[in-house]
Order: C-alpha cells, then structure tokens, then sequence
C-alpha cells in the first residue's frame, strides 16, 4: 500500500543521515591527529584546537522509490430488482374524525361595579306649568343590602284650571306607595302597599250654565296591599304566587272591594317543550246608591302544553276554562280554545297565529280608569271575548331595527260602551252589547333602538265595529296613531317627543238620541332636559303644541297648549 512504502523511504533516509554524520566526525577527528604531527612543534596549548584544511565530498546515490497504484474508478453496479411475491396492493380510503363537541361556558360580560357614592338611589323632581299647574315627585330605594330592597314613591300633578270656566275643570292625582323586596338562595317575597286619590269635575254641562266648581267636584280614592312569592333562581320549575287587596271609594256613595289572587307556573320538559298554567281569581264587591253590595267571582284557569312539531315549528295547546256568576249572561261556565303558533319564515322573519278567548275582566275599578266621568250606579259586567283569532309577520333586521303587523278578528260578548245620560248630559252609563260586537283590527309597527343615543316607535290601528244590540261602537275609535322619538345629544341635551293621533269616534247626543262624530285627536308633546350634572338637571315639557282641543268624550274637550318647566335632583 502506498501508506507502508512511504513509511519504508522515510526510515532509510534517517539512517543514511545518522551514518553521514558519524563519517563526518571520524574524519574530523583524524584530521586534528595528522595536523598535529606534520607541522612545526607548537606548544601545547596553540597545538590544541586546530583543525587542517580537507575537502569532503558526501554522495549519497541510493533514491527510494515505490511502484504507482492503479485506482479502480469502476461502479458497483447495483443489484437487479427481485419481484415481490404476493404484489402490494394499496387501499385508499378517507376517514372522518369527529370530536366531541366543546361546550365552553360563556360568561356575561361585567361592567365595572361602581361605587355606592355613584350609584343613585332617588330623585326628586319639581315643576310649574300654565293652567296654575305644580308638579311634585320623589323616589327612593335602599341600595346597599344585596337581599333586600325598599322603597317609596311620591307624587302630585294637578291643574287648578282647565280647558272649560277655569276651576270648573280643574283637575289631578296624588299618590304615595312603599314597597320591599326581600330575596333569599331558593324564593323572592315582594310586598306593596300605596294610596292614590284622583280629583276632576263634571265641566261637560250646556255651555253658559251657572255651576259651582264644588257642585260638580268628583274624586276617587283607592288604597291597595299587595304581595307576591315567587323562586328566585332559574330553575326547571318556576312559579309565581300574588294577591291584592283593594278598596276604592268615590265622593258620593259607591264603593268597590276587590280580591284578586293569581297563580303563574311552567315546568320545563325538555329544551323544547314545556307545561304551563295560568289561573286568575277575582272576588269583587261593589255598593252605590241604587246597587246592594253583592259578590261577583271570576275564576279562570289555563294549562298549555308547549312543543316543537317539525324543524322550527312552535306550538303551544292548550283551553281556557272560567266560571263566573254575573247575572247579564245565564251560562257561568265557559270553555274556549287556547292555540299558539310561530314559524321562522327566514333568519329575521317569523309568523304568529293566535285561536283563543276568554272572559275580561270588568270592575268600576277599571271603567273609572277609562272614564273618570261616571255616573253613579252604572252597570259593570264581563266582557265574554267568546272567539279571538289573529295572524300577522314579526321581523328584525339586525338588533336595531324590528317591525310586526297583523290582522285579528274578535267577537265581545257584553262589550260596553260609554254614552251621556239623559238626565245629565256631563256623565256617562255603560251600555252592553248583549249579542256580541265583532271587531276587526288591523296593526302595524315599526321600531328603531340605536343603543341610548336615539330610539323611535310608531304603530297604526285600524278598527271596524259590527254591534249586535247597540247602534253604533260608542265612543270608539276607527283609527289609532302613535309615535315616540328620544335622543341624547352628547349626554348632555335629552329630546323626547310623543305623538297620538285618533278619531272615527261616534257618540250618542241625549238630546235628539241621534249619532254624531267627535273631532279627531292630534296631541304633539315635546320634552327637552339639559344635564347640568349627572346628579342635577333642568326640563321643559311642551304638551298640545297645536292647542287643537279635541274631545276625549262628548262635551269633553281637552286643555289647550301647555307648558312646564322644572328641575331633577338625583342623590
């Protein structure tokens, strides 16, 4: 191998070296002897040292030499393939790997809990307005105590004058109320208890007649206590227990209590279906002049069972069953059909249908909160709303804007009317349709919220009467428009504006007991408040701004163009 021959030619030359410089001394050394003798004696010390004059010659003719390798520079050539016995087949197939699906529990968004010292408990708010009219509310609520809250509300709005012979029309409402809350791990208990007092004056005499303004003065009080248990956590059973006690008393001699118990529960099935019941009983006992106090029950009760039938198809069953014992009608049993249904047509459409009826409920109660202008001893009946059908489209487009309208057909059995008597043209009776009213309405409305910067409402009613035993839908209205708009201007300027529109009413004159049309209403309202903080702020309030005195009943026209002014201090 070419390694081992260099490895040889290396050796050699180091001995053919060492024995070179062996030679070369030797002859040194011989040369200093033989200098020695041949030359003049010296002495002994110049003799030491010397070296003679010689020539050497060193010839070194051996050359090492070792034979070329040949390199192979040959491929391997590589090794033939060997068939594979049995051949490989491959099999192509596509797997579908499903995870389990992850339910991450999605937590509420929490605002930033603000200190007590920012958090309001109550305001109080003062104002003062034409038609010499004061304006007086407070409120306030413990805020402190996370399992329970109380509180209290008061209030006065009077006007000492009005739209006919100044105090002759004066009118107003006063009224305090307390109410608490107490909450617990399993039941929230709430209570109330509030007196109101509302005053006005029979001012829809012949125009021109002497009245004294304390001759026709008419006021109700009212004082209730209520209460109401219900659980306070969610829960597949829910359920909700109330009561209320109330007595009303006129300035002449009617008198009303009132019991009312009801009873609200459902229990969840499953994600999409649930059973509810709802039951209402209501005791009332009326006394006037003419009218012995005596008893009048209503008791109804409806279970409903709520479940999906196909896809997104919503349907709730279900009956309604009453008894009660007014003499107007001879059967005081009553059963009717309770049938609920909605079908998503698209993402933001949906369709509503409804197939029900009932008994409403009617008290001297609620006839005095539609009409304050009664006379005394005046009939009060249910209201048998013996067929109630409707349909209609609910549609969102996004989460600002959402519109519904519909269509509803419904027969009232011993619906009532308000008509002028015809001993005193400035009250009103009740008239009953014995054999059922038909009416038929239909409704559209519009709604727009763009957070608390700007918010706008607007719904249309049309309504069309067939009276059975009545001439005509007394007092009723044909057509309903009602608008609101509100808008915060930099959190600094708040807008609100109402409007109502109405008309198509129909009254009965006592006089020739023929029929003739009331003036449509159109009432525009306007309200600005300027925050001066967030605690203090001051108000105009413009109602009426066209002064148009329309007629809320016959020879009932409204005030004019009124404005008021005040200031808000929250704390």
């Amino acid at each position: 191998m070419k390694s081992n021959n260099m490895h040889v030619r290396h050796t050699k030359s180091f001995w053919t070296i060492r024995l070179g410089v062996l030679f070369v001394a030797g002859l040194l050394g011989h040369y200093s002897v033989s200098a020695q003798q041949g030359t003049t004696p010296k002495k002994d010390w110049e003799k030491e040292g010397e070296i003679e004059d010689v020539e050497i010659e060193i010839v070194n003719k051996r050359e090492i030499t070792l034979p070329k390798a040949n390199r192979n520079f040959e491929k391997i050539p590589p090794r033939p393939a060997e068939t594979i016995k049995p051949p490989i087949t491959y099999d192509f197939r596509t797997f579908s790997v499903q995870a389990p699906p992850i339910n991450p529990p999605i937590k509420p968004l929490k605002l930033k809990v603000e200190s007590p010292s920012n958090v309001y408990g109550g305001y109080v708010r003062a104002g003062f307005g034409n038609y010499v009219s004061p304006l007086l509310e407070a409120y306030y609520n413990t805020r402190r105590d996370k399992n329970k809250l109380v509180g209290a509300h008061l209030y006065h709005n009077s006007s000492d004058r009005g739209p006919v012979d100044g105090r002759n029309s004066g009118s107003g409402s006063t009224g305090l109320s307390v109410f608490g809350k107490s909450f617990s791990n399993a039941i929230a208990l709430s209570g109330n208890a509030g007196f109101e007092n509302r005053t006005t004056h029979f001012y829809g005499y012949k125009p021109g007649t002497e009245v004294d303004a304390a001759s026709i003065k008419q006021s109700y009080n009212l004082f209730k206590l209520g209460g109401e248990l219900t659980n306070a956590t969610n829960a597949d059973f829910a359920y909700t227990l109330g009561a209320t006690f109330s007595h009303m008393a006129d300035k002449y001699k009617a008198r009303e209590t009132e019991v009312d118990l009801n009873f609200r529960s459902a229990y969840k099935l499953d994600e999409d279906s649930r059973i509810a019941i709802k039951a209402d009983y209501f005791m009332i006992s009326r006394k006037d002049e003419k009218v012995e106090a005596k008893p009048r029950s209503l008791f109804q009760v409806t279970p409903t069972y709520e479940f999906k039938v196909i896809d997104d198809l919503k349907l709730s069953v279900g009956f309604v069953a009453a008894f009660e014992n007014d003499s107007i009608d001879k059967k005081n049993t009553h059963v009717y059909p309770d049938v609920k249904a909605s079908y998503p047509l698209s993402p933001s459409v949906e369709a509503v249908a409804y197939l029900s009826g009932g008994m409403e409920k009617v008290s001297l109660q609620s006839l005095s909160n539609e009409n304050i202008w009664l006379a005394p001893n005046v009939p009060v009946f249910h209201t048998n709303k013996t067929f109630d059908f409707g349909a209609g489209l609910r549609a969102k487009v996004g989460n600002k804007v959402s519109a519904h309208a519909g269509l509803a057909f419904t027969n009232l059995k011993n619906w009532y009317y308000f008509v002028n008597t015809t001993t005193d043209v400035s009250k009103f009776t009740t008239v009953y349709d014995i054999d059922g009213t038909k009416r038929t309405n239909f409704y559209a409305a519009l709604s727009y919220a763009q957070s608390e910067t700007a918010k706008f409402m607007v719904r249309g009613d049309y309504y069309s009467y067939a009276a059975g035993s009545v001439a005509e839908a007394w007092h009723r209205p044909t057509y309903k428009l009602t608008a609101n708009a509100s808008i915060n201007v930099y959190d600094k300027i708040l807008f609100n504006a109402d409007l109502i529109a109405q008309g198509g009413m129909k009254a009965l004159d006592p006089e020739t007991s023929k029929a003739v049309s009331l003036k449509g209403a159109f009432d525009l309202n306007l309200k600005t408040e300027y925050l001066f903080s967030q605690s203090f702020s001051a108000f105009v309030q413009l109602n009426n701004i066209t002064s148009s005195k329309y007629p809320l009943f016959l020879n009932y026209p409204v005030r004019g163009f009124q404005v008021m002014a005040g200031i808000t201090w929250s704390f």
